[in-house]
């Protein structure tokens, strides 16, 4: 029996490209004849996304929106998004189509032997496109930060188009603390398993609306980086005295 594929849609102010974006993904994934369901994630947009991708859920049962009107930020609607999903697989891809979303296929024939798929810019068979050289910079310095935070080597660690097998969501969730806009990151400071692939892409140009990145993703990503590094260093060092007090009692 085919897996299924849930993908979640984190939305904020997208309501020009919600649309298109629901059925764009959903012809590339009919074609390919995969099963799946779409998670619209709604942070209460203003704009009316929320009543946009209910209009769709009307007409494609498939389509599944949900609404936050206490919480705010990619992340938690991520993982909001993934505690609604039925599928085995999750996949995450922004509405906006600067994700390539004819990359999903391969993100989820992948999460057939692996328990994460990062689709990367930064492979011979991907690209930045025409990235504002400030994003690119920082996410190269993130990736830097990645190597010394993570055992496994990612080459784009700052990612928002990624997948998850849902059964290593499960075992992870627990630890943690989803805040800010790069789930992606704290996922993999938390998750031990080095089954771990990636897909090349193009980042592509928004079709409608602004940017979110501000100062708050700065902060956040700083936050996250004390985060992960702290939880290491007290689980390396509770293991540590749980050594010592086990070689306590023992005698010659």
């Amino acid at each position: 029996m085919q897996n299924k594929t849930s993908i979640i849609l984190p939305t904020f102010n997208e309501a020009g490209n919600i649309k298109n974006c629901a059925e764009t993904i959903s012809r590339i994934l009919e074609k390919e004849s995969i099963d799946f369901e779409i998670v619209i994630v709604d942070d209460n947009s203003p704009d009316g996304t929320y009543e946009v991708a209910k209009v769709l859920a009307q007409y494609d049962k498939r389509i599944k929106p949900f609404v936050r009107t206490t919480e705010r930020g990619l992340s938690s609607a991520v993982t909001y998004g993934y505690g609604k999903a039925e599928g085995d697989n999750l996949v995450v891809v922004d509405a906006d189509f600067q994700h390539d979303y004819t990359k999903i296929p391969d993100v989820i024939r992948l999460l057939n032997e692996n328990d994460i798929v990062v689709a990367t810019r930064r492979s011979s068979d991907g690209g930045y496109g025409n990235f504002p050289i400030f994003r690119k910079l920082a996410s190269q310095f993130a990736t830097k930060i990645s190597e010394w935070l993570f055992p496994v080597p990612i080459s784009d660690p700052m990612s928002g188009f990624f997948g998850i097998r849902k059964s290593i969501y499960l075992e992870t969730k627990g630890k943690l603390h989803p805040r800010g806009y790069k789930i992606l990151f704290e996922i993999l400071g938390s998750v031990r398993t080095e089954k771990i692939a990636e897909v090349g892409y193009t980042f592509g140009l928004r079709t409608w609306g602004q940017s979110k990145l501000d100062s708050g993703v700065i902060f956040y990503f700083i936050w996250d980086l004390i985060s992960i590094k702290w939880n290491q260093w007290k689980l390396s060092h509770s293991l540590q005295f749980r050594s010592k007090r086990r070689n306590s009692h023992i005698h010659p």
